[in-house]
Formats: structure tokens, sequence, C-alpha cells
């Protein structure tokens, strides 16, 4: 006796099946994870790789470097300041000197008018005395004309070192003027760092 079993169709229905294309990219290679919340809320746990420093870490760290930053540009301005109150007072000391100096140059100019008085008055005695008289004279007239030789001799070293003296003053003038021009370009580079800092968004 044969047993005759049922058939069974299943129809199966192809547009109804949606297949997964292999260029699809997902935000993510795993499957999220997920925790209980407050309420018994499901929230979604994030990866903590994938996120960056915190906003207020790198503010403040910003904020360390300007302020760095701002304590060598303040030492560097006291050192430029008190460079400059040396060049300062060296400049003032090199016009001391050139004011010295002519002033010097001044009293040679009346010795020579006091000499030359000196001689003709010499002279004119030692036309109305004699003997041992006139010679005392002739002695004097030498001695004021070694000293006229010596003043002139004076002069010369005078010049010279009045044109040095001038030479130091213009050379302290333009390190001077350097300098200043340095110390203004450090305060423009302070404030802008302050600036900067006061621009920070916290």
């Amino acid at each position: 006796m044969t047993k005759i079993s049922p058939i069974v169709e299943v129809n199966m229905h192809s547009e109804g099946v949606l297949f997964v294309s292999a260029d699809v990219s997902f935000a993510s290679n795993s499957f999220p994870k997920y925790k209980l919340g407050a309420d018994n809320l499901i929230l979604e746990q994030q990866k903590e790789g994938n996120l960056g420093p915190p906003l207020k870490d790198v503010v403040e760290q910003e904020a360390s470097q300007l302020l760095e930053q701002h304590k060598r540009l303040s030492h560097k301005h006291l050192s430029v300041r008190d460079l400059a109150s040396k060049f300062d007072k060296n400049l003032a000391a090199s016009a001391k000197l050139s004011d010295e100096a002519k002033i010097r140059e001044v009293a040679p100019l009346e010795g020579h008018l006091l000499l030359k008085k000196l001689r003709d008055a010499l002279e004119f005695l030692r036309g109305c005395v004699a003997g041992r008289n006139k010679e005392d004279v002739e002695k004097a007239i030498s001695m004021v004309e070694a000293l006229a030789v010596k003043l002139t001799q004076d002069e010369g070293e005078l010049i010279q070192e009045k044109f040095e003296v001038k030479k130091l003053a213009n050379f302290l003038k333009q390190v001077f003027y350097g300098i200043q021009s340095f110390l203004i370009e450090s305060w423009i580079n302070c404030l802008n760092a302050f600036v900067k800092f006061d621009d920070l968004d916290y």
C-alpha cells in the first residue's frame, strides 16, 4: 500500500525581499552600545576614542601658552628697558663731555689774548729798562713765548679730543635709537598677545 503525502507549494515573492548593496558605508564598523539611564531611558554610549580633548582643556592650554609668552616678553622688555636706560645715561654723559670741550675750546682763545697782551707789555718794559732788570724782562718774554707754544699744542690735542667725543656721541645716539625702536616693537608684540588672550571664548 502506497502512502501519498500532500504537496505543499510555497510561493516566494521575490519582490518582497530587499538586498543590501555592498557599496553602503556605515557610520561605524561595530554595533552601537546602549546603557540604561535615568527613568529607565535607553541611551547610546559614545565612544571615547572618537572624541577630541574637551574645549575647556584646549582653552586652558592656549591661555597658559599666551601667559608664558607674555612672561617672556615682559622679561625681554625689562632687559631692553635697562639697556636703553644705560645708553641714555651714556648719551647724557657724552653730551656733557661735548659741552666741557666747548668750554675748554674758549679758554685757549682767551689765553692767547692774555699772553699777547702780556708779551706786548713786557716788550714795552724791555725798552724802558737796562742791566739786570732788562735781563729779567727778556727771561719773562721767553717764558711767555714757551707758554704760547704749549698752549698751541694743547689746542691740537683738544681738537682731536673734541672729534673723538663727537664721534662717540653720534654712535651712542644711533645705538639708542635702535634700542628704542626694538623696545617699541616688543611692546606691540606684547599688546597683540594680550588682544589674542582677551578674544578667547571660554
